[in-house]
């Protein structure tokens, strides 16, 4: 958290609340980097500035702001469907309930979660690639993935009662900054000396 605090990177859903904004950019961030995803953001949310304008649009005219993040056209279908179904189901407002968010197209248990603490302030862990990747490395052990009740029960542990959205903004960054899958840079990272993976991590370069 002492690390956030200084070495954070600053993107637009960072700083905000708003529940379209949250979730916009959380579905376009499954499986991008955030950096690509800061490349396209202002556009996308200066062209759809509402759930109305999303899912009004053409999906092909939405598929091609998308196409240098990959995936366009399944990103842009699940876009389109989620806002045509909060406009349809629950008045155009994106809810604030956990199981309803889980029933948006395109929305997993990620960023269901993630739009309840960001948007709506309702501490509740996270897990996701990036955090899975983070957990292995600190405590050394084998994960299955994102749907791993460990890796979602060490985070409910870690994070606590609140849940702080900087803990989990530090752990991305520190993983796409630090921790990195190829060449970690171990000796710059705050939680080297509590790191199971780090003396090995070092010995191997």
């Amino acid at each position: 958290m002492n690390w956030a605090r200084k070495n954070l990177r600053d993107f637009p859903w960072r700083r905000t609340s708003d529940p379209f904004t949250i979730l916009l950019a959380e579905m376009l961030l499954r499986r991008t980097t955030s950096t690509a995803v800061a490349r396209v953001f202002p556009e996308i949310v200066n062209h759809y500035g509402s759930l109305y304008d999303l899912a009004n649009a053409d999906v092909n005219e939405i598929a091609e702001h998308l196409k240098t993040l990959g995936l366009q056209n399944t990103r842009a279908r699940q876009l389109k469907e989620a806002a045509s179904k909060i406009v349809k189901e629950h008045n155009g407002e994106i809810p604030s309930n956990h199981e309803a968010l889980l029933n948006l197209p395109g929305v997993g248990r990620y960023i269901a979660s993630a739009v309840m603490n960001f948007a709506f302030g309702v501490p509740m862990p996270m897990v996701d690639g990036n955090i899975v990747h983070f957990l292995r490395r600190v405590f050394g052990i084998d994960l299955r993935g994102m749907n791993d009740k460990l890796a979602w029960f060490l985070m409910s542990e870690i994070g606590g009662a609140r849940q702080e959205k900087m803990l989990y903004w530090a752990i991305i960054d520190i993983v796409s900054q630090l921790c990195l899958r190829r060449k970690p840079r171990c000796g710059n990272c705050p939680i080297q000396n509590l790191c199971e993976s780090a003396d090995e991590l070092m010995l191997d370069r």
